[in-house]
């Protein structure tokens, strides 16, 4: 018989409990940069996060750091982890994490991301434990893949953001969120509309300002585009201003919806409250972790608010762990945007991924597999 141990008034089996938790902070190649209206996104700092326990099992987990999105950076978000969260989960069993998720959170204000990423390794590590998904830890899938939401243009050139466009429908792609607010708004107009053209009816069209613009210039926009039957525009205004943005929801010929604005369910009310906000982009890295971004699209989806699920540039680890979460909440009609297609040398395997839509993998865990060698030749020269 295997021994057992007290943690408080919890009994663990020896093998459960955890013994180290180690950072790995990595800087990604991009494929392109992302250009954005109020800033531009050159590579991808991540922290990764490995839990061992005793038994050795190990869970892995990962979040971006974003100053933007979470006001996080690689190096503070490892100082997070290993001077003042990981002493909390020291010595406790893998499997208690509701406990360990609560005690954590008390540690330091804010820090999302590092939150994130021990929460995604907690959900890996007791999956691998229990020999079962990590959606199965989270209540159970409702799907078995979730249609790609796939970030296009910022290049200011119809042309150009059309031809991508179209060479991602050939693919199977049938969704898409442009980024605006980088050109003149005339001719951001003109670019849905040949997007609608060239797409044909069936596929969804969206935009995302990121802040960009001012409340006319929005109204502008959404007259514009309101026969290109665009399923939303994101984030149009500067995050925090509510009472502007529901003028403009007001007005706007197309549903609105909030992003860098949204950081807990607080955000959501207080948008829906005024009326504000049609739908929500939740990201784990402004909420602290997969469990918690669950509990935010439940809630999302019993207001009436539409969701997708969104991610900063992560690889395969952050990815698995947000098409998991993708599968069991209750609706996610503005689909999941994956980190991964903006990699360039990605270190962990890709998602499966096909005709525009991405499954949801049934092995223990997040089902994935990480080479700590690899990731060791990716960390930044200065860490």
């Amino acid at each position: 018989m295997k021994p057992s141990i007290d943690i408080g008034a919890h009994t663990a089996h020896a093998d459960h409990v955890i013994t180290a938790i180690d950072c790995f902070p990595v800087l990604l190649r991009l494929r392109k940069p992302l250009v954005m209206s109020t800033y531009r996104i050159d590579d991808g700092p991540v922290l990764f996060v490995r839990i061992r326990t005793r038994g050795g099992h190990e869970g892995w987990g990962e979040a971006a750091a974003s100053p933007v999105m979470s006001g996080e950076t690689l190096v503070g978000m490892a100082a997070a982890v290993k001077e003042f969260i990981a002493p909390k989960l020291l010595g406790q069993s893998a499997l208690d994490r509701a406990r360990l998720s609560k005690a954590m959170r008390a540690t330091v204000f804010a820090n999302g991301g590092a939150f994130a990423a021990l929460d995604i390794a907690l959900l890996d590590l007791a999956g691998k434990i229990q020999q079962v998904s990590v959606a199965t830890l989270l209540g159970g899938a409702l799907r078995p893949a979730i249609q790609v939401l796939r970030l296009i243009g910022g290049s200011g050139d119809t042309s150009k953001d059309v031809a991508e466009a179209v060479e991602l429908y050939q693919q199977g792609f049938r969704a898409f969120k442009l980024k605006v607010a980088v050109a003149p708004v005339a001719l951001e107009i003109a670019t849905v509309q040949q997007l609608r053209q060239a797409l044909g009816p069936e596929a969804l069209i969206s935009a995302d300002a990121n802040m960009g613009w001012d409340h006319s210039t929005v109204l502008k926009f959404s007259k514009g585009v309101s026969d290109c039957s665009v399923a939303f525009i994101e984030q149009p205004l500067p995050a925090g201003d509510v009472a502007r943005l529901a003028n403009v929801a007001r007005l706007s010929e197309v549903p609105l919806g909030i992003d860098e604005s949204l950081h807990g369910l607080s955000d959501i009310f207080a948008h829906t409250q005024a009326q504000a906000t049609h739908g929500v982009s939740l990201k784990s890295i402004k909420l602290g972790g997969i469990t918690p971004l669950v509990a935010t699209a439940i809630v999302a989806d019993s207001i009436g608010l539409s969701v997708n699920l969104a991610m900063m540039m992560e690889t395969g680890v952050a990815t698995a762990a947000m098409v998991q979460a993708a599968a069991v909440i209750p609706q996610i009609n503005w689909g999941l945007s994956l980190g991964t297609v903006w990699i360039a040398d990605n270190p962990v395997a890709e998602p499966d991924c096909r005709e525009g839509m991405v499954y949801v993998s049934n092995k223990p865990g997040l089902g994935v597999e990480v080479d700590v060698k690899v990731l060791e030749s990716l960390r930044p020269r200065t860490s």
